[in-house]
């Protein structure tokens, strides 16, 4: 599994993050983690919210090889 620390300062970001995973497969799982295996639903908005809001740090986690380029404008 791959996981990226990143950052979500404003809800543009939020906005921005949740479209960008929902471009990966349905079949692929995408995370928001605090670190410390609590998740949230990197696919939903109410989840990135959820993890923005309660968890002190954000990694992004999911199985596909892709993850970092993708998310490289959010990343620490």
């Amino acid at each position: 599994m791959y996981k990226i620390k990143v950052v979500l300062d404003t809800t543009t970001d939020v906005n921005e993050f949740v479209k960008i995973a929902n471009t990966f497969d349905v079949d692929v799982p995408i995370y928001l983690e605090d670190g410390n295996g609590f998740r949230a639903n990197a696919k939903s908005l109410m989840g990135v919210l959820y993890g923005k809001f309660e968890f002190k740090d954000l990694y992004v986690l999911s199985d596909s090889e892709t993850l970092t380029s993708k998310f490289l404008k959010f990343m620490v």
